[in-house]
C-alpha cells in the first residue's frame, strides 16, 4: 500500500464518511497506481470471508475482481467468457472431488508435462487473444508466456498515441511499425519512425509514443505488471 494506514475503498465511502461527521484524507490514483492497492484489498477481503464465511464478503470479492479485470484491460463479460471456457475444458466444482494422491512435481491437472513436445502451442489465433483498449491504444495480446517466457507479443493500433509515460524494469520493448508513422519519446528525447522501421526501448527507460499507426510489439522477457512503473498521464 502507498501508506501504512491507507487502503482502497469503494467510490462512495469518502462521501459517506463526511456525511457521518468523520474526517478523511483521500488520494485519487491513476489506474496503474491503483491496481496494486486493489490487489492488496483483494487479499484483505479474502481473509475477511475466510474468517466470517458471510455471503456479503463474497460480494465484495466479486466487485474487486471485476475492477481488477477492468484495470488489466478485460471486461466482466470477457472474464465470464474465460470462466465458462475453463469450465468447458476442465469442469467446474459441482462434483465435490478431492484429489487425495500427491501430484508429481511439475504436474498440473489437465496439462501434459512441460517438456512434452505436444504440450507446446505453435499457432495462436486472434480470437484467442486478449483484447485491451487502454491509454488510447487498442491491443491484441497473445498469451504466449506459458510456451515462451523469454518473450511476449502483441498487436497495437492507435490514432493519437499512448497517453501514459511508463517504464518496465525487466522487459525490453521492440516495435515493428506496419502502417503509418509516429514519434517515440524515450528518456525525454524524440525519435521519429514510420512503416517498416523498428523501435527499440531498453528495459528501465521511461517512454511513450504519439501518432497514427499500426504496429507489432515484442517484449523480452515477457512483461509482468509488477515490474511496470507509471510516470505520468498525458493528453494528446
Amino acid at each position: 500500500m502507498t501508506e501504512n494506514n491507507s487502503k482502497a475503498v469503494r467510490d462512495l465511502i469518502p462521501e459517506i464518511l463526511k456525511l457521518s461527521g468523520k474526517e478523511c484524507i483521500i488520494s485519487k490514483l491513476s489506474d496503474s497506481s491503483f491496481l496494486p492497492e486493489l490487489e492488496n484489498k483483494l487479499e484483505e477481503e479474502l481473509k475477511e470471508y475466510l474468517d466470517s464465511k458471510e455471503l456479503e464478503e463474497l460480494a465484495d470479492l466479486l466487485e474487486i475482481i471485476y475492477r481488477i479485470a477492468e484495470l488489466r484491460g478485460s471486461s466482466k463479460a470477457e472474464l465470464e467468457a474465460m470462466r465458462e471456457r475453463k469450465k468447458q475444458e476442465k469442469g467446474g466444482f459441482e462434483e465435490n472431488f478431492l484429489l487425495l494422491n500427491p501430484l508429481e512435481e511439475g504436474f498440473h491437472p489437465g496439462l501434459r508435462p512441460a517438456n512434452s513436445v505436444e504440450s507446446r502451442r505453435v499457432v495462436f489465433k486472434p480470437e484467442d487473444a486478449t483484447l485491451i483498449d487502454k491509454h488510447g491504444v487498442k491491443m491484441r495480446i497473445y498469451t504466449t508466456k506459458t510456451e515462451s517466457g523469454n518473450a511476449a507479443m502483441l498487436y497495437q493500433e492507435t490514432q493519437k498515441g499512448h497517453t501514459e509515460e511508463f517504464l518496465r524494469e525487466k522487459s525490453n520493448f521492440f516495435y515493428y511499425i506496419l502502417e503509418g508513422r509516429g514519434v517515440w519519446t524515450v528518456e525525454d528525447r524524440e525519435f521519429e519512425a514510420r512503416a517498416g522501421d523498428v523501435v527499440v526501448v531498453p528495459a528501465g527507460k521511461k517512454f511513450w509514443f504519439r501518432g497514427n499507426f499500426k504496429q507489432v510489439c515484442v517484449t523480452a522477457p515477457s512483461w509482468e505488471e509488477q515490474y511496470g512503473h507509471h510516470i505520468r498521464d498525458l493528453k494528446l
